[in-house]
């Protein structure tokens, strides 16, 4: 990929997973309806499983995109042990990926938040020393502020997009008078 396929890519792929990740995580933390904990437990699920995919260089080297493909912009390459999260990966594949028979109904064998978040940390822990490794003039190109909004606002909606890359975000915050406001943010190009 040339330099420019590969910033889009970050761009729109990789951080969009990270915002999806952080995005799930805290709608989980909020336990709503049941219905809804499940929808954002598949949604975390996905993008947990997408990142740590990436960022452990699994899948199809033809087909995939994973972080050696952004080897020649990066002054460090390593990561996290993948020690803590294989055991809660194992459980994701077989709780919600796959209609496989290892699926269980006891409550305690199941994914649960302090697994989430045991999950959710490593991704965070890697995607930083991932974007702080970059180099000086890689890293300023990367929209990595898009996927901080979900740790800085509460999100309220994902807009449909009207163009390829160009998805806006409903956001709400608290302003310093303690009134909640609601806003659009459309990434920058």
């Amino acid at each position: 990929m040339t330099d420019d396929e590969l910033i889009d890519y970050f761009n729109e792929h990789v951080l969009y997973e990270f915002l999806m990740l952080r995005y799930s995580k805290q709608c989980l933390e909020e336990g709503e309806t049941q219905l809804r904990w499940n929808a954002m437990f598949a949604a975390f699920n996905v993008s947990a499983r997408n990142l740590y995919d990436f960022l452990n260089n699994n899948g199809d080297r033809g087909t995939d995109v994973n972080v050696d493909d952004y080897k020649r912009h990066r002054n460090d390459t390593r990561r996290d042990s993948t020690s803590d999260v294989t055991g809660t990966l194992g459980l994701l594949n077989a709780q919600c990926l796959h209609m496989g028979k290892r699926r269980t109904k006891v409550a305690d064998k199941k994914i649960n938040l302090d697994r989430i978040c045991t999950m959710a940390a490593w991704v965070e822990s890697n995607m930083a020393n991932l974007i702080t490794s970059f180099n000086d003039d890689f890293r300023p190109k990367l929209r990595s502020d898009w996927a901080d909004l979900a740790t800085r606002n509460r999100i309220v909606d994902v807009l449909s997009p009207t163009s390829p890359s160009s998805c806006s975000v409903m956001s709400s915050a608290t302003t310093s008078s303690g009134q909640m406001i609601q806003f659009e943010i459309v990434p920058k190009k």
